[in-house]
Formats: structure tokens, C-alpha cells, sequence
């Protein structure tokens, strides 16, 4: 199987991933860990640091169906490393999976126009590309303006020339329409909202992963109740 762990940026979604892939080997299950964008990992997965860094103009005023094609092909270049783990019969644990692309593609086009860019989508990366579908994804939910707080705190980044925040992460108003755009595809595809930080307070990471792993346990002794649509 294979779980996505989603977030808005800045959200702790590495940090939530990783406890789950940790948590997972602790507790005798056999599991593989992915991080997308492959950064460091992939020819393309390069590229797109080098967009998101603005060294090859503005890719947010990129059109929509042409900014998603790169992410897609970076998840292509890992098929079969993906395909191999699942073969062991690992759990796959992935820092982000198909679904981003879905919401940070859709903020960018009207509310109408955002269905047909989903499929177009999906169908790239689950038929074109042949990537395996995601059996749970959680989206770690974050008010714009704590997450916008959080990116402040990070680590400068090596792939964006020393910058703490991408070209993303310095437009507010897309990341606002990227949540919303999350929220929607999670109400309709069966996706699991974790409330990070209800009433603007955040909750501690131990309590996030609590919950996560609540759902996970769940799913794995009674998955046919939780597939997603």
C-alpha cells in the first residue's frame, strides 16, 4: 500500500512522514521511504528546483497542464523503484505524492476549470505514466498565515541558492487558493484532513502523529471500509 502525507508548506509534513516511516519499521512492518520532488534524486527532479528557485523565469505564471508536467515525470523516473518496493510488499510512505500536484495545479485556474485539470491529471500519472495509486493520504491542514510564519523558520535551502522560501511559498495568495484546493479534493476523493492547528493553535507534533497513526492502524485491519474514491 501506499500512504501519502500532504501538507500546506511549511506544515511539517517531512517531519510527520518520517515519524510514520519510523513507526511503521518499529512496529514490525516492513516499509520504504519516498520524498517528491526528488530534488537531489532525478534529472527533472532538479529542474523543478531550479524552477521553483525562479532560475528559468516566473513558473507560477506558467500555464497549469505545462507546470504539472514536470512533477509528473519526476514521479515517473521513481515507477519502478515504487513498483519494486510494493512487490516486497512494503508499505510505502511517500513526502507527497500525485495529490499535490493536483491542488497546486488547480490554485491556479477557476473553481470550473479545476475538475478537467484534475483528470487530465491522474490520467498522466495513474494511466499515461502507469504510477500506482495512493491507498491513504492525509492532508496536514494549517491557516495560511501560521504556515506562512513556519516557512520563515526553516533552513535555507541548498537547491534555492541559500533562500528559505521558493517561488511558491512567497505568493500567499497561492498558497491560500492551494488550501482550499486541498480541502476540496479531500472532501471528494476521501482524503483525511488533519487539523494541525485548530483555533490558530498548534497542536504538538507527538499529538499529529498520534491521529495519523490512529487512521493508519485502522486502515490496516479494516482497509476496505477506508479506500479512498
Amino acid at each position: 500500500m501506499i500512504i501519502d502525507v500532504e501538507g500546506a508548506d511549511g506544515s511539517g509534513k517531512t517531519e510527520q512522514t518520517k515519524r510514520l516511516f519510523e513507526r511503521l519499521k518499529k512496529e514490525g512492518h516492513a516499509a520504504s521511504y519516498f520524498d517528491f520532488p526528488q530534488y537531489e534524486g532525478s534529472r527533472i527532479g532538479k529542474l523543478i528546483g531550479e524552477l521553483l528557485a525562479g532560475k528559468h523565469g516566473d513558473f507560477m505564471s506558467m500555464p497549469a497542464y505545462v507546470s504539472a508536467l514536470p512533477y509528473a515525470i519526476d514521479r515517473g523516473s521513481a515507477r519502478e523503484k515504487l513498483l519494486a518496493a510494493l512487490e516486497r510488499g512494503d508499505i510505502l510512505v511517500s513526502n507527497r505524492y500525485t495529490p499535490s500536484n493536483l491542488a497546486h495545479q488547480s490554485a491556479k485556474l477557476p473553481r470550473d476549470e479545476q475538475p478537467a485539470l484534475v483528470e487530465f491529471i491522474e490520467g498522466i500519472e495513474y494511466e499515461d505514466l502507469a504510477l500506482p495509486r495512493p491507498d491513504l493520504v492525509f492532508y496536514l491542514s494549517v491557516p495560511t498565515d501560521i504556515a506562512s510564519e513556519l516557512i520563515g523558520r526553516k533552513e535555507k535551502r541548498e537547491y534555492l541558492g541559500g533562500e528559505t522560501r521558493d517561488l511558491a511559498e512567497r505568493n500567499i495568495a497561492h498558497q491560500d487558493r492551494t488550501r482550499a484546493a486541498y480541502l476540496r479534493l479531500a472532501e471528494e476523493k476521501g482524503w483525511h484532513v488533519i487539523e494541525c492547528a485548530p483555533g490558530g493553535t498548534l497542536r504538538s507534533l507527538e499529538d499529529v502523529h498520534e491521529e495519523i497513526w490512529g487512521i493508519v492502524i485502522q486502515y490496516l485491519t479494516s482497509g476496505a471500509s477506508l479506500r479512498m474514491k
